[in-house]
């Protein structure tokens, strides 16, 4: 096993020495590249330093006259294909010792680089410097009839030979990867059908799809190498742009940086007069349409190395940039800063029609030589922006249809068209297909482009980004002198982009490049375009482009209508190129906040309806909003669809905005984040100095967010950039607005970015009153409309609660008290039926049914208890689970981990009503907090009722850091309890509604058990007892009639018939027995396959693989009550996991009852990595057991409700035992037994009336009567006999035909068909109960197998009970590819017997319900043996002798009275009288003799070179080489005859062609 790159054979992996089972004619060869080869810094296979051997030694080739010719004929000879470059100058390293050839001159057609003229072995005056290098395509060339070195058939290299690619789905994109590969520029043209004539041999490629960007033909998707349906007349070709091509940063096909090849190597072009027209060459001679740009001063980047072309003067008309003037190859004066570029339009598009302009038009594409329309089926602005991109039109304003522009004539190319709008060509979109379509000329779609704006950019939209207007052909930006919201508000309009919101300067967009167009412009904002404005004259500025002016529109909403302003107004939409209205149904703030977010308005007050701000004309666009409050868009939001609504203008909705003041940052809401100020056309920040609850509380009185819970410091909600507008903010709390309170000035600071200020307001006012209340627990009340009101107890629970606990800073919910339980309110009831997740920051933000839309009384008031001062957070925390964080001195802080452990982790979880404590995590489990740490060295006994009962250091009395804040993980809603329970086992209880419940038993199986177990960290469930087996519990049942599928993270996530829901009493409660210490997890895993992980330390570790066996796995799979190991996989192949590695070396005898039982190394000791981990595949929940039993044969049984159980023979038939022996990894069933033929079982028997199709995965997937059969005994028992390491697999496969597999060392693996003959399949065939071999098929005639090939030259007898009987190889010795894995095809349930039978002549039997028997005589005819001969691919019926020719048959009589046609391809398929009803005996047995009919053909044998002392005409050796033959031809006497048809009659045979039969 040689990685390649070894210096010596020894250095590889192999056997030892003289350890072997080979012959000689094994003996390996190898074929040289001989005295050359490639080798450097950087080198591959076929390109490097060419070194030539010669007297001894390896040398170098010196550069002198070194080119293309002399390296073409060094990559012939190393068989890599066409030479691309021939680099010079010791390209890949300078080489040592002797330099031996120099002034190598070759014509190109040699076959060896010491065939070429040179100035002699080792006669130089060079250096290594000098050493000459190739460049080879490698793997690909260019061939056939006008090829050049750039265009051609394609043909590729592959298994020692050159073949050709088929043109199924060939195109640009694929020939682009060859042109790139063979340094041949730009793909021009994909031909196809043979195009450079039809080659010969093999066909490698088809169906090639290649991206564009891959390196290499073969990278690109293809249907296999060999693999196709092809012929020659449809070889693929290439032209590519050979002398030019586009390159560099943000290249495309269409545009780049030009380059062109001269002199063996590619160069630049300076962008000295460079302009359109010479761009206008290179783009017509890359078939790329028309050139949109030509840019200079390296707009795609630098090149490097040559500058071939400078002056560039073209007309325009020509056909190459070489036929344009110039100063000649070479001569410039340039740098490569000076690069010139093209942007092409890509596929030929127009715009053209009636009332055109350059800009606006019909869409017009130019296929297959003719210019063509677009259908307006879909056509929209993104279709529409991609035309206006592609025409440097800047930005699309209308999509126009229906022939706006005047009908075309002729093709219509596109319909249907999909554009996303980003692509640069309308090609790139998605479409129906050129020229597939429906349409007529009525629907020529058309465009309307902004034209002479346009905006660009980094981080641009489509309404925002730096402002570049077209003059004189080209682009150019505009100078932010004066710039301000009027001139932007000018832009915004022209582009259709809603309202101006900022006008940046200082090109906040990025720096624009080439021209500055305008300065000093001065809008009214009412006029229609830019260009209108006053303006210093085009090109007239003294700017530079740091100084680039930008816009952000609002895009498709603005603010209008009677008494609006630039924050408040009656919202409109812009959509299909109109602007129209909102209706106010369900309109309400979060659909608000989202225009004003999008507006730069703050945060909404209010969300008026009823045309506050008078009716809108027009389209009503919006209705039924629905937005979450973070949307960035309002059509992001949910609604009835563009257009759809019952409505009329007066329901225009719309909104007032907070103006100058929001709240954003990291984790904010829309009532809490960083402050920030709006003030000069800029957000800003405020610091915080002096900030204090006084000032929170004038934020969240301005944004109607309640009252100020918090006034965080330091940049609390994250820090930013840009401006600071306030310091020392002083408010007395009484402000309307933050502006009115006293601060330094605004822009005045003295702070820096990190002492931001931020907000934490209680968001709708809400509080907790009554009776006992206390500060985090009372009645819920809110405050709306100026009034305070209750809320109502329908639908009222712990997640409802849980926001208000939220909102109140008062931790976790613990109870959702209903019925007025601290007492009835008066007044308003302003809520009823809420329905919050929980997750909610606001009980506003849940779903009720509306304010004051309710019908309840006072007395049923809903009420919160919280956790108060304790509460879970941190990174991946839930409600159970989570960083500990308690509340003291009116603020949260996290508890120090020493001494933390499950003790004190279980107040924790008793506190928050979250069950038992399954882990303590220490060292941030959760993530670091921030702030104090107010406890440390917690020492808690476990009964407390509050962490802070505990013992402990004192309030923030610590040495700690946030790197150690303690954690738990609490069981959540479930916990095991009772009479005899331990942590892992006990009566089985959920929480819900605030109290613990228990579960009833109906329907509870191991299924529902696991998912407790999982939940409690207790791995797998061993049993799932019912009938109280811990006692009866007390209070609600919570549960009945469960239905989880395993898989299930939660029980109250199965299916189950409601909380409260039963008919049980607790005499039924259900119960948990968990494996405890031992789970199967990972990829792929199920309930008994999986990576084996062990629970020890209160953490889950795996198992290392190091002597992993079965006999561990069956312990495993033992102690999760999973049946047998089937397998022990290593290497991880359930996936590889950080974290603990619990054992190692663990060595189980099989017998043990546990994991733990085995020797180890001892826990957390090992000598293994992450990707060694054990794992096990076990039977599951079905065995295999009796008397006689072996691993693949049995009686039956299946593990259910806890116990073993056998199951009933009633229907039991072959493709029920399919079923086991395919569950069992024991290949497929040979008989399905009855009758207790395994023994009687005893105990349950768990299934009856069984019904499988064969192909489920699972016995219990088949159809069956109802767990526990009361209508069999066990004298009834069904059993299985499987083949057991034997299968039939693959392609076409059926039970008795396909690729041989066999099973061995835990896998499944195929056979090498070396010396596969009939023999060999007759012994499978036999094993397998499928009747005679028909053919021995080779060459993966059933399709490749994977993985293992374990057997080689398999040599039966043809007598031999199975497989693994006859001579071979030995295992897994064959280390070749899956291309030569053997089949058979057998007779399958008919076979040839008897007294004197052949294969195709004796007596006739059937194979039936798992025995062969005979066919009557009754009625049997030459019509019936016909069917029989062309079963048994006989040929055609002889005769049907008397019965007593092959003798008289035993056992069953199958079949009587058939009477065939002659035409059925069964004799099952035939009319009879019924399987086992006859009226003869055994005597009366139907027989054939069929033809045997043989097909002929002439085979020539190349005998090349006889040795001399063989006589060819020597009888004896004639013989030997026929029977040789008749070997090869995977044959016996009986069904292959060979002789001479001209006998030798020389000694010495001449070579000849070797000619297929």
């Amino acid at each position: 096993g040689c990685s390649g790159n070894e210096s010596s054979l020894i250095e590889c992996k192999y056997n030892q020495f003289g350890t072997n089972n080979c012959g000689h004619q094994q003996d390996a060869g190898v074929i040289c590249s001989g005295p050359i080869r490639l080798v450097g810094s950087g080198s591959t296979r076929c390109s490097g330093r060419v070194e030539v051997y010669h007297n001894n030694s390896w040398g170098t080739v010196c550069d002198d006259g070194w080119d293309l010719n002399d390296a073409e004929v060094v990559c012939r000879q190393l068989n890599c294909g066409s030479a691309l470059e021939a680099p010079h100058s010791a390209y890949y390293g300078a080489g040592t010792g002797q330099i031996w050839l120099d002034h190598v001159t070759c014509s190109g057609g040699e076959s060896s680089l010491t065939e070429c003229q040179h100035s002699g072995f080792g006669t130089n005056n060079c250096g290594h410097g000098q050493d000459a290098a190739v460049i080879c395509s490698d793997l690909i060339r260019l061939a056939g009839s006008g090829s050049t070195r750039c265009s051609g058939r394609v043909e590729v290299y592959h298994n020692n030979s050159f073949g050709t690619v088929c043109d199924d789905g060939w195109d640009l994109n694929d020939a682009e990867i060859v042109c790139r590969q063979l340094n041949c520029g730009t793909a021009r043209g994909a031909p196809r059908s043979a195009h450079f004539g039809a080659g010969t041999g093999q066909i490698w490629l088809d169906r090639v799809t290649c991206s564009g960007s891959e390196g290499s033909l073969t990278q690109c998707q293809h249907g296999g190498f060999g693999t196709n349906n092809c012929v020659h007349n449809q070889d693929a070709g290439v032209v590519c742009s050979d002398l030019i091509r586009l390159v560099g940063s943000g290249s495309t096909r269409c545009s780049g940086r030009v380059e062109i090849f001269h002199n063996n190597s590619w160069g630049t072009v300076c962008d000295d007069s460079w302009d359109l027209n010479d761009a206008q060459v290179v783009c017509r001679e890359l078939n790329c349409g028309t050139a949109l740009g030509a840019p200079p001063f390296a707009q795609f980047g630098a090149g490097t190395g040559q500058i071939w072309l400078d002056n560039v003067t073209c007309s325009g008309n020509e056909e190459s940039l070489a036929q344009c003037q110039h100063n000649g190859f070479g001569s410039n004066k340039c740098g490569h800063d000076h690069d010139a570029g093209a942007i092409c339009s890509g596929v030929p598009i127009r715009l053209i029609g009636s009332g055109l302009t350059r800009c606006s038009g019909r869409v017009e594409v130019y296929y297959n030589n003719i210019w063509g329309t677009v259908c307006d089926n879909g056509w929209d602005v993104n279709d529409a922006q991609v035309v206006c991109r592609q025409l440097n039109c800047g930005t699309a304003l209308q999509a126009l249809p229906s022939a706006y522009f005047g009908a075309g004539t002729g093709q219509i190319w596109f319909s249907y068209m999909a554009c996303s709008g980003n692509e640069n060509s309308l090609t790139e979109c998605q479409h129906s297909g050129f020229g597939t379509n429906y349409c007529g000329h009525q629907q020529d779609a058309g465009v309307f482009c902004s034209g002479l704006v346009r905006l660009a950019g980094s981080g641009s939209t489509r309404c925002s980004g730096r402002v570049e207007i077209y003059q004189s052909n080209t682009w150019g930006t505009v100078c932010d002198d004066n710039w301000d919201l009027n001139d932007s508000q000018v832009v915004c309009r022209q582009l259709n982009c809603g309202t101006a919101l900022q006008a940046p300067r200082s090109a906040r967009f990025g720096a624009g490049t080439g021209q500055i167009w305008l300065d000093n412009v001065t809008c009214s904002g009412n006029e229609s375009s830019l260009t209108e404005c006053q303006h210093s004259g085009f090109g007239s500025n003294s700017c530079g482009h740091g100084q680039d002016a930008g816009v952000i529109c609002s895009g498709t909403v603005r603010v209008v209508g009677s008494g609006s302003t630039q924050c408040s107004g009656r919202v409109e939409v812009y959509h299909n190129n109109s602007w129209g209205t909102v209706c106010d149904n369900g309109w309400d703030v979060n659909d608000a906040h989202v225009v004003c977010r999008q507006l730069n308005c703050g945060t909404a007050l209010q969300a008026p309806r009823s045309a506050y701000f008078g009716a809108g004309t027009g389209q009503i666009w919006l209705d039924n909003m629905g937005c979450s409050w973070y949307e960035s868009s309002l059509i992001e939001c949910q609604h009835s669809g563009f257009g759809t609504n019952y409505c009329g203008h007066q329901q225009d909705a719309g909104v007032i905005c907070s103006g100058p003041v929001r709240l954003v940052g990291s984790g904010s809401t829309r009532c809490s984040g960083r402050v920030e100020f709006y003030y000069g056309n800029t957000w800003g920040t405020v610091c915080d100095n002096g900030w204090d609850l006084n000032d929170a509380e004038v934020v969240c009185r301005e944004l109607n967010c309640g009252t100020a819970l918090q006034a965080p410091r330091s940049a609390y909600f994250g820090a930013v950039g840009g401006q600071i507008w306030l310091d020392n903010v002083t408010c007395s709390g009484n402000e309307s607005s933050l502006t009115q309170c006293q601060h330094l000035g605004f822009g005045t600071y003295t702070c820096g970015y990190y002492q931001t200020a931020g907000v934490i307001c209680s968001g709708v006012p809400i509080r907790l009153i009554g009776s006992g209340l206390t500060r985090c627990s009372g009645r819920v009340e809110v405050y709306y409309n100026n009034i305070w009101g209750t809320v109502c107890d329908n639908g009222w629970d712990v997640n409802d609660a849980q926001v208000v606990c939220r909102q109140l800073n008062c931790g976790t919910a613990l109870q959702a008290l209903p019925s007025a339980y601290f007492g009835a309110g008066t007044g308003q009831i302003w809520f009823s039926y809420m329905a919050c997740s929980g997750n909610e920051n606001s009980l506003t933000e849940c779903q009720h049914s509306g304010f004051g839309t309710n019908y309840c009384g006072h007395q049923q008031d809903a009420g919160v208890f919280c956790s108060g001062l304790v509460r879970l957070a941190g990174s991946g925390s839930t409600r159970c689970s989570g960083r500990v964080e308690i509340y003291h001195s009116n603020t949260w802080g996290t508890v120090c981990d020493d001494n933390w452990d499950l003790n004190d982790s279980q107040v924790v979880c008793r506190q928050l009503n979250c069950g038992t404590a399954l882990q303590a995590p220490r060292s941030a489990r959760f993530g670091a907090g921030t702030g104090q740490i107010w406890l440390d060295n917690v020492t808690c006994s476990g009964n407390e009722s509050s962490l802070t009962e505990c013992q402990h250091s004192g309030f923030g009395s610590n040495s700690c850091g946030h790197g150690q804040d303690a954690g738990v993980i609490c069981s959540g809603t479930v916990r095991v309890v009772g009479s005899g329970s331990t942590r892992c086992s006990g009566r089985v209880e959920v929480y819900h509604n605030n109290s613990w419940g228990t579960v009833c038993d109906n329907g509870w199986d191991v299924n529902d058990a696991h998912v407790v177990c999982r939940q409690l960290n207790c791995g797998t469930a061993l049993q799932a007892p019912r009938s109280a087996y811990f006692g009866a519990g007390t209070g609600q049942i919570w549960l009945d009639n469960m239905g989880c599928s395993w898989y299930e993270s939660s029980l109250i996530e199965c299916q189950h018939s409601g909380f409260g829901t039963n008919y049980c009493g607790h005499q039924q409660d259900a119960g948990v027995i968990c494996s405890g210490p031992v789970r199967l997890v990972g990829s792929g895993s199920t309930r008994c396959s999986g990576r084996v992980e062990f629970y020890y330390g209160n953490t889950w570790g795996t198992v290392c693989d190091n002597g992993w066996d079965l006999n561990d796995a069956e312990v495993v799979c033992r102690e999760l009550n999973c049946g047998t190991a089937l397998q022990a996989p290593r290497s991880a192949y359930f996936g590889a996991v950080g974290g603990q590695i619990w054992l190692d070396n663990v060595t189980c005898s099989g017998n043990e009852s546990s994991l733990t039982q085995c020797q180890h190394l001892g826990f957390g000791t090992y000598t293994c990595g992450y990707y060694q981990t054990a794992g096990v595949i076990c039977s599951g929940p079905i065995r295999l057991v009796g008397s006689g039993s072996t691993p693949c044969s049995g009686r039956v049984e299946i593990y259910h409700n806890n116990s073993w159980g056998t199951v009933c023979d009633d229907y039991w038939d072959l493709n029920d035992a399919a079923v086991l022996c395919r569950q069992l990894n024991c290949g497929p069933a040979l008989q399905a037994p009855r009758s207790a033929h395994f023994g009687a079982g005893t105990g349950q028997i768990w299934f009856d009336n069984v019904t499988c199709s064969g192909n489920e995965n699972s016995l219990t997937e088949c159809q069956h009567s109802a767990f526990l059969s009361k209508k069999c005994g066990h004298d009834k028992d069904a059993g299985v006999i499987c083949s057991g390491p034997i299968r039939l697999v693959g392609s076409g496969s059926t039970r008795c035909s396909g690729r041989v597999e066999i099973y061995h060392n835990n896998i499944w693996g195929t056979v090498f068909d070396f010396n596969w003959d009939l023999n060999d399949a007759e012994v499978v065939c036999r094993q397998l109960n499928c009747g005679p071999a028909l053919q021995a098929p080779r060459f993966s005639y059933f399709g490749a197998g994977t993985g293992q090939i374990w057997l080689y030259n398999v040599a039966c007898s043809g007598s031999e009970s199975s497989l693994t009987e006859c001579q071979n190889s030995g295992w897994g010795t064959y280390i070749y590819g899956h291309g030569n894995d053997a089949g058979v095809i057998c007779s399958g349930p008919v076979r040839l017997t008897g007294s004197g039978s052949t294969r195709c002549s004796g007596r006739v039997e059937v194979y039936y319900n798992n025995i062969w028997g005979t066919v009557c005589v009754d009625g049997w005819d030459l019509n019936d043996a016909a069917v029989v001969c062309r079963e048994l691919n006989c040929g055609t019926a002889v005769k049907t002798p008397q019965s007593a020719q092959f003798g008289a048959g035993t056992g069953q009589i199958w079949l009587d009275n058939v009477t065939c046609s002659g035409n059925e391809s069964s004799l099952t398929e035939c009319k009879h009288s019924g399987f086992g009803k006859k009226k003869c005996e055994r005597g009366q047995s139907a027989t054939v003799i069929c033809s045997a009919s043989r097909k002929k053909f002439s085979v020539k044998l190349n005998l090349a070179d006889v040795n001399s002392q063989v006589d060819m005409t020597d009888p004896a050796v004639r013989e030997g080489i026929l029977k040789w033959v008749e070997k090869k031809l995977g044959g016996s006497s009986d069904d292959v005859k060979v002789s001479w048809q001209k006998l030798p009659e020389k000694k010495r045979l001449k070579k000849q062609e070797t000619c297929p039969p």
